[in-house]
């Protein structure tokens, strides 16, 4: 089985097994350290382990293989796992990074930079987002955290429990921005007050 995705990635499920050809963008050695941390004891319950810890490669492009979970169900947005999703950030971003391997940047911030340089067209709205996303301010030095790097309820998958899956972005970061999406979510109308506090709540 294929599943979609909305980028150059290719995920494939066979049975049990789900391998996933990463981005031609993806460097090896960033997602070599990912990989490792994924099936490092400090976050077991908190990510899900990759099946293979090293990178391997076919036809030119980085492929990790993992353990099939159950997704988020589409058809029933009441049973969405906000609060475990919650609780699995505050668990991740408390690990601490001597217990990891060395990791790379967290990819949040590149991939909302890629984000808006993707945008076509030059109506108000995209004038809009390319004003407010360069007028900015430069980010306040922070203690960089483990972080998830591209949060949503897409990268939960159950096994006896939910996990976090997708460790593409996984890196030392500000965690905020592992909260900014369901913020986002929550300043535009699209999630609702009671949901937005039982995610603040749990976390």
């Amino acid at each position: 089985m294929r599943h979609q995705t909305r980028t150059d990635v290719v995920v494939l499920r066979m049975g049990e097994v789900v391998v996933k050809a990463h981005s031609a963008r993806d460097e090896v050695e960033p997602l070599r350290a990912r990989l490792r941390a994924a099936a490092a004891a400090a976050v077991n319950g908190v990510l899900l382990a990759p099946l293979e810890a090293e990178v391997l490669t076919a036809a030119g492009r980085a492929v990790s293989v993992w353990p099939a979970g159950r997704p988020v169900p589409h058809d029933d947005p009441g049973s969405a796992p906000w609060e475990e999703g919650a609780r699995l950030l505050a668990r991740l971003h408390a690990v601490p990074l001597t217990v990891v391997p060395p990791m790379p940047p967290a990819g949040g911030p590149a991939r909302a930079a890629r984000a808006v340089s993707r945008m076509s067209g030059d109506g108000p709205v995209e004038q809009l987002v390319r004003h407010a996303f360069k007028e900015l301010p430069e980010p306040a030095p922070v203690p960089g955290l483990l972080t998830h790097g591209d949060w949503h309820l897409g990268q939960l998958v159950c096994r006896d429990r939910w996990l976090l899956i997708d460790v593409d972005d996984l890196g030392v970061g500000d965690p905020a921005w592992d909260l900014a999406r369901p913020a986002a979510w929550y300043a535009a109308g699209l999630l609702e007050p009671a949901v937005w506090e039982r995610f603040l709540g749990a976390y």
